[in-house]
């Protein structure tokens, strides 16, 4: 009877221990981020002013002081391709379009104060290729802004993630990557809160910087975006690597064209009065294999220090919890 009992109590233990959860070993990666994807909108499509969600934000938003101007395009949204410009006789002078008028606010952050500063940014993720990307600017001990989009963040947490832990400054760029400034206010607000929510959820914490898709923007977008708690960044001109040219049908970009664009920065950043802020993406193969080359060459050239945008502009605080 004894041994019977010794017996069970020995087979009960072992199963109670066995079921206990394993704790992770030190350096054992983190537990990839949760999400449920069907409580956001659908990925890569303007998302609905009617969702319950959108309704309660825009209760909470203050939008009295976003001006009365005209919405870009005759109110048709333009999605996944770059805006025109309106006619002149449909873009008023006080609308500080930067598509239309390049015209930039005093809050705009388009350059970094300090010669030879650069603020190193990669638009559209994450995707499958940036984790390549990461690894590169980890072996160089470079750290770089990501403006990454809604949808791409809960279909790849985890790569976001990473980015984040890794050192990485994360930035919005809404979540279906269209034109601004030819959404209604409500439809903006929407684009930019549902980022920001999916953002939080895996990291944690909140941005508090944005850039607009293409660049567009005028004083209707930019005050929408301040009244959700984003300061806009676009980038200093003549800065864009026009690297997206690498994946159109057909394309407009080549390696050698993309690098050009690059060894002009270089020539040219010595003799400015301040810094730069870039454009490169993170979305496609091409693109950041282009960004690889490119980096490996920054990181030998004298006097340049490539950084985050808010560690160019002196921000040590680029989120809200």
């Amino acid at each position: 009877m004894k041994i019977v009992l010794i017996i069970t109590i020995v087979l009960a233990t072992f199963c109670v221990v066995k079921a206990l959860p394993q704790a992770a070993s030190p350096g054992s990666p983190a537990s990839p981020p949760q999400i449920s994807i069907n409580d956001y909108p659908p990925a890569d499509e303007v998302p609905d002013t009617n969702h319950p969600q959108v309704q309660a934000w825009l209760k909470e938003i203050d939008l009295s002081n976003v001006p009365n101007l005209p919405i870009s395009n005759g109110g048709v949204i333009i999605t996944h391709q770059a805006p025109k410009c309106d006619p002149p006789t449909v873009i008023k002078p006080d609308q500080g379009s930067w598509t239309c008028q390049k015209f930039t606010a005093k809050d705009d952050v388009i350059f970094c104060p300090n010669v030879g500063e650069w603020g190193l940014t990669y638009d559209d993720g994450p995707s499958e290729s940036t984790p390549k990307l990461l690894a590169n600017l980890s072996e160089l001990n470079i750290k770089a802004t990501f403006f990454v989009i809604g949808s791409h963040v809960i279909n790849n947490p985890q790569i976001l993630k990473s980015a984040y832990d890794s050192g990485h400054n994360i930035a919005v760029h809404t979540w279906s990557h269209p034109a601004l400034t030819s959404l209604p206010n409500e439809t903006i607000v929407a684009e930019l809160k549902w980022t920001m929510k999916a953002i939080k959820e895996v990291i944690g914490v909140t941005p508090l910087y944005m850039r607009p898709p293409y660049g567009d923007t005028d004083n209707r977008v930019r005050a929408i975006a301040h009244a959700v708690g984003l300061k806009t960044v676009i980038w200093t001109l003549n800065f864009d690597s026009n690297d997206w040219g690498l994946t159109s049908n057909p394309p407009t970009q080549t390696d050698d064209s993309v690098l050009n664009t690059f060894d002009s920065w270089m020539k040219n950043f010595t003799t400015m009065g301040n810094g730069f802020i870039s454009l490169e993406h993170d979305f496609a193969p091409k693109t950041v294999d282009v960004a690889i080359q490119i980096i490996n060459k920054a990181a030998k050239v004298p006097n340049l220090k490539i950084m985050t945008v808010p560690q160019c502009i002196g921000d040590n605080n680029p989120y809200s919890t």
